[in-house]
């Protein structure tokens, strides 16, 4: 599975008007610092298509011992300056570490289709994976994973709600990934690529 085994996953509100202070603290600032730990292999940020001012943030890893490194919660524990602008201003905040459960495809896409479920839900997975579609990811939460009280977490408005269970299908474009939540999952959220960073990067 080169995408690794784990996956961290955060949906969040901004206000538009924060939004290009938000973006750009994340891409020159936090996606570096958060790939750069051990067992970090890629940190994406995908912008709502339908709801101005959501984000995904989404961090393929190794394996969930990524989330529970000393290194990781060093930074969890000493937020940068921008760092502790920016997280109070997150609301409606889902974070969660996860365990990839079933994977199709590799990378990422240009857009991303995402379905936050209970556990005990029937995923479209098998439907999903189509022609235009680059990847999908059927990921279960790890509550106690990367939960411990820090800093970063006093700086957030209200405590961060966990999935138990979620599926992310990347496509190659807007258009693939609305036709396929038409088709299998009206209830879903689309998010478009504004910027990712692999390991090989920094």
């Amino acid at each position: 599975m080169n995408g690794g085994q784990a996956a961290l996953a955060l949906w969040v509100d901004v206000d538009p008007a924060d939004d290009a202070q938000f973006e750009h603290w994340h891409s020159r600032e936090h996606v570096q610092e958060r790939v750069g730990c051990p067992g970090w292999l890629r940190g994406s940020r995908f912008k709502g298509v339908d709801r101005p001012g959501r984000y995904l943030l989404f961090y393929d890893a190794e394996t969930v011992a990524a989330f529970e490194s000393e290194e990781y919660y060093a930074r969890l524990r000493n937020p940068t300056e921008m760092s502790r602008a920016i997280f109070p201003k997150f609301r409606e905040t889902w974070r969660t570490a996860c365990k990839v459960e079933q994977r199709w495809g590799e990378g990422i896409g240009a857009a991303v289709l995402t379905l936050r479920m209970k556990a005990a839900n029937t995923a479209p997975f098998e439907k999903l994976a189509a022609l235009e579609t680059a990847r999908v990811d059927l990921l279960i939460g790890q509550p106690n994973i990367g939960q411990a009280h820090t800093a970063e977490k006093d700086l957030r408005a209200a405590p961060d709600r966990q999935i138990e269970c979620a599926l992310l299908a990347f496509f190659w474009s807007v258009e693939a990934a609305r036709a396929a939540r038409a088709r299998h999952a009206p209830e879903g959220e689309i998010f478009a690529l504004r910027h990712t960073v692999s390991k090989g990067d920094l």
